[in-house]
């Protein structure tokens, strides 16, 4: 079986047709389909963030000989604001001494406080700024703290209040409204990576914000139909489904039941850049899940005059796909953002010149 086969087997939304059921014909006819699933994802999926909320940022720190000497390593503090309500998060911005100037830059949405999860220096090596932010900063993960963080903008109980992945993405947004005022760093080239639901995130960023020209879903971005891994309903439970809006989860509806897939999500970032990459082992997300949304995505990359995801294989082990502008990578192993998933990102970046 062939994988468009296997797609088709799934049932899928169709991505190139109005909610009327009229075709998309062009790319004027994408740019409003696109604003359709745009709306959609925020009342089906993640949810909508709040408006006129207020941002201003500070330096609070600078190490002028970070990684002995390579970078300087710049602290921040972010604080938003609207009505009675504040808060405030840190990143971390490291730029190179030597090399490209201005710098692309990686926006690396992260577990913990590790900047590139402790491959900081290597990013740095490459060429690479790195942006550096711990995703608990911003809100933490769990259902019991709904208005904790950045979360505490939104206190209406909606069906389509954000989630926290759409929390995360709007805190990644702001840092990128500081990157954009960074006279070292190449505005036009800033991607955004993360592993898991940070992965996910990144897409998220990707697909809402075009300032990003990369987003990077590591072990993330897989079909929900079929899943192989964690299925639909796994998310729809206590301690996973507070990722998302409310009305994700309504009437018990299972992952056949949604008006939308992966593909919809991969697909808004067109023409722009999304690589994802996929482990052997992985319990969690499904490889070939992955790259069969990568394909599903890719007619719509193709009416842009873009190639989507090149992979003319079910892929192989330790094997990358970069030629088209939605990439892949399989390794060997398990769940996890590691060296192997940074340099083949790195070399994509390198290649497509985003």
């Amino acid at each position: 079986m062939t994988l468009k086969e296997e797609i088709d087997l799934r049932k899928l939304p169709e991505l190139l047709r109005f909610a009327d059921s009229a075709p998309v014909k062009d790319a004027k006819d994408w740019s409003r389909r696109r604003e359709e699933i745009r709306q959609l994802l925020r009342r089906e999926y993640m949810g909508s963030e709040p408006e006129n909320i207020s941002m201003t940022y500070r330096l609070t720190g600078e190490d002028k000989d970070a990684y002995g000497g390579k970078a300087v390593g710049r602290s921040y503090l972010i604080t938003l604001k609207k009505e009675e309500i504040s808060c405030e998060f840190p990143f971390r911005v490291i730029i190179p001494k030597a090399g490209e100037d201005p710098f692309p830059v990686f926006l690396h949405l992260h577990f913990n406080e590790q900047p590139g999860g402790g491959l900081g220096e290597e990013i740095i090596d490459n060429g690479f700024a790195l942006a550096h932010v711990c995703y608990q900063d911003i809100a933490p993960d769990n259902s019991e703290e709904l208005f904790a963080g950045v979360c505490g903008f939104d206190r209406e109980c909606r069906g389509d209040r954000w989630g926290k992945i759409g929390v995360w993405a709007y805190g990644a947004g702001r840092i990128m409204d500081c990157l954009q005022e960074m006279p070292e760093l190449d505005h036009s080239r800033i991607a955004v990576i993360g592993h898991s639901r940070l992965g996910l995130t990144a897409l998220w960023c990707g697909a809402m914000d075009e300032r990003f020209s990369l987003s990077v879903g590591v072990n993330s971005g897989s079909f929900y139909r079929r899943s192989a891994a964690e299925s639909f309903r796994d998310l729809a439970r206590d301690y996973t489904r507070h990722w998302f809006c409310p009305d994700l989860f309504r009437d018990d509806r299972d992952a056949e039941d949604l008006p939308f897939d992966m593909h919809f999500l991969l697909a808004l970032a067109a023409p722009r850049c999304v690589y994802l990459t996929g482990a052997t082992r992985d319990l969690w997300t499904d490889a070939h899940s992955q790259v069969l949304a990568g394909i599903a995505a890719s007619p719509v990359y193709e009416l842009l005059g873009q190639k989507g995801l090149v992979c003319p294989e079910v892929p192989k082990e330790d094997t990358a796909y970069p030629e088209g502008n939605i990439g892949f990578y399989l390794r060997e192993g398990t769940h996890f953002l590691g060296r192997d998933d940074w340099h083949r990102v790195m070399d994509f970046r390198r290649q497509k010149n985003v």
